[in-house]
């Protein structure tokens, strides 16, 4: 399926507003039940795991509650969208403790026919000072 322009846009800013809110329940309204989420920062919220992959909303659940918890200053700022047929690259920087130190941030998006998320990969760049 493609998705529009305006589906794409309206999909990141929901989901960075959300995020920039804390609004877990939002955010994974738009997860499918069976989504693989793919992290290297998994194996750092969960040391025990063999693989950087969640693959279920309640194991997605439980990886971003304690993310959150573990970054009480989350906050995304979108730089780039880039979006073709069903799959949306959205880049981002991340503030994840300190408001002056950000990271880069590279999300892969891949929609299924009603719209919801069933794929997606996160990728980060160095942290860097301010």
């Amino acid at each position: 399926m493609n998705y529009s322009e305006s589906f794409v846009k309206e999909h990141i800013e929901k989901w960075v507003t959300a995020w920039n809110n804390h609004d877990l329940k939002t955010v994974l309204s738009m997860y499918s039940d069976d989504i693989e989420f793919s992290s290297p920062k998994v194996k750092v919220v969960f040391p025990e795991r063999k693989q950087s992959k969640v693959t279920n909303k309640r194991e997605l659940e439980e990886y971003w509650t304690k993310a959150l918890k573990n970054y009480p200053n989350l906050h995304f700022t979108p730089k780039q969208i880039i979006s073709q047929g069903n799959v949306c690259v959205f880049e981002y920087s991340a503030v994840l403790d300190a408001p002056n130190k950000k990271t880069s941030v590279i999300e892969k998006f891949e929609f299924r026919d009603d719209g919801l998320i069933n794929k997606s990969s996160g990728f980060y760049g160095a942290t860097e000072e301010e």
